[in-house]
């Protein structure tokens, strides 16, 4: 067996065994997570919450949203033909099986005003107010910022078969909250078939709305920036100083390796690139469907979106005739990279897109290995290694902005940097090659 492909087995054992520390802590995660906050505060759930005595399902509920930013959430909840006649008859009745429906951890929780229940038709319907659901955001836009919880590992379950967040009357939803089915002053989410409490809906749900067209679009995408990147500069900044020096010498460390350097021609680097590339591509789906029962959920979405980029870089370098200049492989590397950043937001929305620094850092192992090759050149490899390590930092702030580190998540948003900092490393190695043979191969 040549050294080429002993080396290339030995960086998927080392990328096997990053990934079997991320598996597991993900699980860990998940399974040591406390029980999710109901949104519906009188739905039914398995945690905390009895519902309403006499009830026949879980219900819907329906937020609406004042001029002000002061809200009116009403549950809908369909009873027995006995409980509703029993609770219209007996108004006091009605009163104690609301107090009592009430669920321990709620997403209104000591935030609520006035409560008002009734009967109509076959169901109980219980409006109650929360001030401030809403508030003033860059120009006419409103942002409603209620729902965003910051650190921790609480989550949002539904607890209703549909949740629905109304805007005033003649304003109209100018984002794309996660997970929401929206359509004009309207934003839904809707249960999964697992249960009430497993739903898409974000433990960081920002929604902005408006008059609406292009200018209030742009408003509202900028008031949720201005909530939610200054944070994370402030916490993802310092930790990825570390792993960008780390991943940037690194990068410097993996060019000057002469070790079966030969046998690496660009014919072998393409099957190898294609290989990891469609191993990626093909299980991360599998998984998806095994694990959710979706074709790509947003996690493992995106590793299968950064799988075909890889495929795809390998393609291109042996396949397409490649530039044969610095600043060519360059713009090539950047080219691919930002093709996978475009396939991670459509298999895996905003959410997967935080993966994209790190891709381009990989990526970027191919122009620094051609500069390493040349010796000389428009783009020396010291500066090359220096934008592979901002890039890395940055990746390090992306990921703030998914997980907001805080408390028990500190650790292991450290750990999440540190071990994507070293698949950038091990999956960058054979794209360095593949740039000091592009180099080679024009000298």
């Amino acid at each position: 067996m040549s050294l080429s492909w002993c080396t290339a087995r030995r960086s998927l054992l080392l990328a096997l065994l990053l990934g079997a520390v991320v598996g597991p802590l993900g699980l860990s995660l998940v399974a040591g997570a406390p029980p999710p906050t109901q949104l519906c505060g009188v739905c039914e759930s398995e945690y905390g919450s009895a519902g309403i005595d006499g009830a026949t399902g879980s219900g819907t509920l329906d937020i609406y949203v004042d001029g002000n930013g002061d809200s009116v959430w009403s549950a809908r909840i369909p009873v027995s033909d006995a409980a509703s006649d029993r609770y219209r008859a007996n108004r006091t009745a009605l009163a104690t099986a609301v107090d009592d429906a009430w669920a321990r951890y709620h997403a209104a929780d000591g935030d609520v005003e006035t409560v008002e229940s009734t009967v109509d038709g076959d169901a109980v319907v219980v409006n109650y107010t929360v001030a401030d659901l809403a508030r003033p955001g860059v120009g006419d836009t409103w942002l409603v910022d209620y729902f965003a919880i910051e650190g921790g590992t609480a989550r949002y379950g539904l607890a209703a078969e549909r949740v629905t967040i109304h805007v005033p009357p003649g304003t109209t939803i100018v984002t794309e909250p996660p997970g929401a089915r929206v359509g004009g002053s309207a934003a839904t989410w809707t249960a999964s078939a697992d249960g009430p409490l497993d739903s898409d809906f974000d433990r960081r749900t920002y929604l902005a709305y408006g008059d609406g067209g292009v200018v209030d679009t742009v408003n509202g995408y900028a008031t949720i920036a201005g909530e939610v990147v200054p944070p994370a500069v402030a916490q993802g900044g310092p930790v990825g100083v570390i792993p960008g020096i780390a991943v940037g010498l690194a990068g410097l460390l993996v060019v000057r390796l002469d070790r079966g350097r030969d046998a690496w021609d660009l014919a072998t680097l393409e099957r190898l690139f294609v290989a990891v590339g469609a191993l990626g591509a093909l299980a991360f789906p599998v998984a998806s469907v095994a694990s959710g029962g979706r074709l790509f959920s947003p996690g493992l979405g995106a590793l299968a979106a950064l799988g075909v980029g890889y495929g795809a870089l390998g393609i291109v370098i042996g396949r397409c005739d490649p530039p044969r200049t610095a600043r060519g492989v360059t713009t090539l590397a950047v080219a691919v990279a930002l093709c996978t950043g475009a396939l991670l937001w459509l298999l895996g929305g905003w959410f997967a897109t935080t993966t994209f620094p790190f891709a381009l850092a990989t990526a970027l192992f191919l122009p620094m290995g051609y500069a390493f090759e040349r010796s000389s050149g428009p783009i020396p490899v010291g500066s090359l290694a220096v934008l592979v390590g901002l890039v890395t930092m940055f990746a390090a702030v992306c990921l703030s902005l998914v997980l907001a580190p805080r408390g028990f998540g500190v650790p292991v948003y450290w750990l999440l940097v540190a071990v994507w900092s070293g698949v950038v490393v091990v999956f960058g190695g054979p794209v360095a090659f593949a740039g000091r043979r592009l180099a080679a191969v024009e000298g």
